[in-house]
């Protein structure tokens, strides 16, 4: 921990050396995180695939032979790695790493700050506007004085910059359940520009994470407001809203328009797919299913949660065999947890009560 917060403070000291107000470019600079990696120590470092950039250009050293290469099958691990907890303890295994650098929008890498937040062996240890970094320890990570030092740098800003900064630091906070310091960059944000999308959109992420659905959506309003109603991060944060207050119907024309816009992304496609089972789209759902569970196969993830989902889906169609199939497929998987395991064999208990003769009937047939 004195190591953590000599290089906070090192990092915070060569940022306050500018004299110049920042850009609004430079609210999403590289150099503080790289400088706090450095200052760890950090040798072998995870990276998400919207990091690849600035790592080929800060520090290559971080690369395996091969991965500048179009098509690194090493680079595509990583990146899949994001969405799959499990790939990503694979390849922990293998190359012991010593920091995580994730970047980018926070919802493409939740699946792994989810399962890092549970195994608690990871922790926090440094976050800014462009990134979260997380070091393997236990523990609480950085402290709220830390988080508000680090935030400090944008105090030379101009308003418009310091609340964009601010309200993606918050957002990357939600993210790791820091929400306590979360709110009070919510608020300086604010303070700075009370009209930004930005700063709406984060407070819409806030509210979310901690279950207010109605000021969510109420959030994500304010934020389409001044955006020209196109802000689509604000627009996914409205559409996660109207889904968890029940509002099916609005939820699903924006996540189907969402998708529209990015047919291939995961993230998307899942959550299209269970609002579209709440409005009894089965066939909508049915097909985006499928195309998960083509996509993870393709990439080697897991596609045991998605056939859970298919395999309900499969059953309200009246295709009761289908059903079965896919939640064999899904017990088969010996990583899917055990939570979702009881789910799916009660699941498939209740379908097969529906699609198999009970014993009673066979007797009576007999």
């Amino acid at each position: 921990m004195r190591r953590l917060l000599l290089t906070l403070s090192l990092a915070y000291a060569s940022l306050c050396a500018c004299s110049k107000p920042l850009a609004l470019e430079a609210w999403q600079s590289s150099e503080p995180a790289f400088a706090h990696l450095e200052g760890l120590g950090a040798k072998t470092v995870y990276f998400n695939g919207a990091a690849l950039p600035a790592v080929i250009k800060r520090n290559p050293a971080w690369l395996q032979p091969g991965d500048r290469l179009a098509g690194s099958e090493h680079i595509r691990s990583l990146a899949q790695a994001a969405l799959s907890p499990k790939l990503f303890r694979q390849l922990d295994r293998q190359e012991h790493f010593d920091a995580l650098l994730l970047v980018g929008d926070p919802i493409q890498f939740k699946a792994l700050t989810e399962h890092l937040i549970k195994t608690q062996d990871w922790a926090l240890s440094w976050v800014d506007s462009w990134c979260s970094v997380y070091s393997r320890q236990t523990g609480g990570g950085l402290t709220r004085e830390a988080i508000l030092r680090i935030a400090t740098q944008w105090d030379g800003a101009g308003a418009r910059v310091k609340a964009t900064a601010m309200a993606a630091m918050a957002e990357r906070l939600v993210a790791a359940s820091r929400l306590d310091v979360a709110v009070e960059l919510l608020q300086l944000a604010k303070a700075a520009d009370g009209e930004s999308a930005a700063v709406w959109t984060a407070e819409g992420s806030y509210r979310l994470a901690r279950g207010e659905w109605v000021q969510a959506v109420a959030a994500a309003d304010r934020a389409l407001q001044g955006s020209g109603r196109r802000e689509r991060a604000a627009r996914s944060v409205k559409a996660q809203g109207l889904y968890f207050s029940k509002q099916f119907e609005e939820a699903y024309l924006l996540s189907a328009e969402l998708l529209a816009e990015a047919p291939e992304d995961p993230v998307m496609l899942f959550t299209h797919a269970k609002i579209a089972h709440e409005v009894r789209a089965i066939q909508e759902e049915v097909g985006v299913l499928r195309k998960l569970i083509g996509i993870a196969e393709k990439e080697r993830r897991s596609t045991s949660w998605y056939r859970v989902y298919l395999g309900q889906a499969l059953a309200m169609s009246g295709e009761g065999e289908g059903a079965l199939k896919e939640f064999d497929l899904a017990l088969g998987d010996p990583d899917l947890p055990e939570d979702q395991r009881d789910f799916a064999k009660n699941s498939r208990a209740r379908v097969a009560l529906r699609v198999k003769p009970t014993e009673t009937e066979v007797r009576s047939v007999r």
